[in-house]
């Protein structure tokens, strides 16, 4: 039977554990039914519609094991887990929508307004199970302990169309060339890495199979990157939208042969600095140095690449 497995990691403080399976208005009879084990002390519950399950543990500090197990499929975006889990150490179950049963296709493993903020490990297998995901999107978002991910984490996932926010204001530090090359049918990253402080730099590669991969909006916005590989986003569609791409970032130099043979139609904004000058209006001072040839590849583009248009 396949259950939701984590490692939860207790410090000298805040020994109580304390998960959360909130009600919904609606609740599959195929999820009705949960078992829970937090160091072998194992407990059956009945959900209900109008009643959150609350389970709470006192433990010593350490590590712990908590199992979580639906009978099989688990309700997507539901879960609150306690706030020391620090790992999910084995594939998740298939997920389900909480209200129909079917299955979801959006990859939200727990409730996304309450993630576990410090989880830090993720099992190379996590999506084993999950196949049919169509949207990663904010499936690892708000967790400032998670500097680095597998590279074989979205392997399975060949259906995935959107990856929007799936790492934004997460703590990583490290991206590896190969995270989304089985990803081939994505069309949107918008978001994807917004917010990771602690993200200086990213492969050239990240995109290299991406053919369809279009929408670029605040992908990188306010990271720490400086530099930009040159061949970022050679091999994804034409036609495609960047706005805000690089905005708040240190970026100082725009290199060469960016936007070549992309004909993109939105740069708005896609440079604009996080610091303003006096006298300035479009940012050109403040911005970062372009090569000549970004203004040739983006002519037809709209937009201002240092300033974002204001509405």
């Amino acid at each position: 039977m396949t259950k939701f497995v984590a490692e939860v990691t207790i410090g000298k403080r805040d020994r109580l554990v304390t998960l959360r399976i909130p009600a919904g208005s609606r609740i599959s009879p195929a999820l009705a039914q949960v078992e829970v084990s937090f160091d072998g002390e194992r407990s059956r519950h009945r959900r209900e519609p109008m009643t959150s399950t609350v389970l709470e543990y006192h433990a010593a500090p350490g590590t712990h094991r908590l199992e979580i197990d639906f009978g099989g499929p688990m309700p997507a975006a539901t879960l609150i887990l306690p706030e020391q889990t620090s790992a999910v150490i084995s594939p998740i179950p298939a997920l389900h929508d909480d209200a129909t049963g079917m299955l979801s296709t959006t990859g939200l493993i727990w409730n996304p307004s309450q993630p576990p903020r410090q989880l830090s490990g993720l099992v190379s297998s996590l999506f084993a199970h999950n196949t049919h995901l169509v949207s990663l999107a904010g499936t690892f978002a708000g967790l400032p302990e998670l500097m680095e991910v597998p590279e074989s984490l979205f392997f399975p996932l060949i259906y995935a169309r959107t990856f929007t926010g799936v790492f934004a204001l997460s703590g990583l530090d490290h991206v590896s060339r190969q995270l989304f090359t089985a990803n081939q049918l994505t069309e949107d990253f918008s978001e994807a890495f917004m917010g990771c402080r602690n993200l200086h730099a990213v492969p050239g590669e990240l995109f290299s199979t991406n053919t369809h991969a279009r929408i670029f909006d605040r992908t990188f916005a306010a990271t720490a990157l400086t530099d930009i590989p040159a061949q970022l986003f050679a091999g994804t569609a034409q036609r495609g939208s960047f706005v805000e791409t690089f905005a708040r970032t240190p970026v100082r130099h725009v290199p060469a042969g960016l936007m070549r043979g992309l004909a993109p139609a939105n740069v708005d904004g896609m440079f604009e600095p996080a610091q303003t000058m006096p006298h300035d209006p479009l940012n050109i001072k403040a911005g970062p140095v372009f090569a000549q040839d970004f203004f040739e590849d983006t002519l037809c583009a709209a937009g201002v690449p240092t300033k974002r248009a204001r509405l």
